[in-house]
């Protein structure tokens, strides 16, 4: 279990996980040292050189941490003048503990699934864990169910979009060891009345893909047999 993992070695990660959309290219490296393996319009991987993965044997899912869109709240409130149709402060912090749960909850159930990896909920620094460290920045709600009094209706044909950042980080040094980005957005059909159960269905369709697909990647590299690594 002690092999070298090199960028061939991560090639399934590369294939699955990633920057939102820019318009220039991503940099070759980051400030702490990784370098960059994969990207695309809408993706990036990078990792540290001469990563070792295959050493761990126990997991941790650190909570997901949930960031919005820049200027998202004003300018969602600016086409909404009615006060009883803006986004409040409550409205924004508790769309982003839902959506961290959830969050949470995906990749923790995608660890756990039969065969299920040794995931632990606690670990302390120095212990030989690598945690598993997702968080979605850049989230846009096209019509977020507000705490409104009023009965008025939203209506949309797109839940909107969101960054997934996640990072596997080494628990003993807290050592980024690999970053990826991806950008998903929910893709427009007709338009349809959007409430807090929609949003959140359009939320679960995309946490789900990217849970799966880090399963999926975690599986090929870690636990791939010898002869293939």
């Amino acid at each position: 279990m002690n092999k070298l993992i090199g960028l061939a070695g991560l090639t399934a990660l590369t294939m699955t996980l990633g920057c939102a959309s820019t318009a220039t290219p991503p940099p070759a490296t980051t400030p702490d040292g990784l370098e960059l393996v994969s990207s695309d319009k809408h993706s990036a991987v990078y990792i540290k050189p001469d990563a070792q993965l295959t050493i761990y044997e126990t997991f941790g899912v650190v909570p997901c941490k949930v960031a919005f869109r820049k200027n998202w709240q004003r300018d969602y409130n600016s086409a909404h003048r009615s006060s009883s149709q803006q986004v409040k402060q409550r409205d924004i912090d508790r769309i982003k503990t839902d959506l961290g749960e959830e969050c949470t909850t995906f990749f923790t159930n995608a660890l756990t699934e039969e065969p299920a990896y040794n995931l632990v909920t606690e670990w302390q620094q120095g212990e030989d864990v690598l945690l598993v460290f997702p968080n979605i920045v850049n989230l846009d709600i096209t019509s977020p169910d507000l705490n409104s009094p009023n009965m008025s209706r939203s209506y949309s044909a797109s839940a909107g979009s969101m960054t997934l950042y996640l990072e596997l980080i080494d628990a003993e040094t807290s050592e980024v060891l690999v970053r990826a980005y991806d950008s998903k957005a929910d893709p427009e059909t007709f338009v349809n009345y959007a409430n807090r159960i929609t949003n959140r269905q359009a939320a679960d369709r995309i946490l789900s893909g990217w849970a799966t697909r880090l399963r999926a990647a975690m599986d090929r590299t870690l636990r791939a047999p010898a002869d293939d690594a």
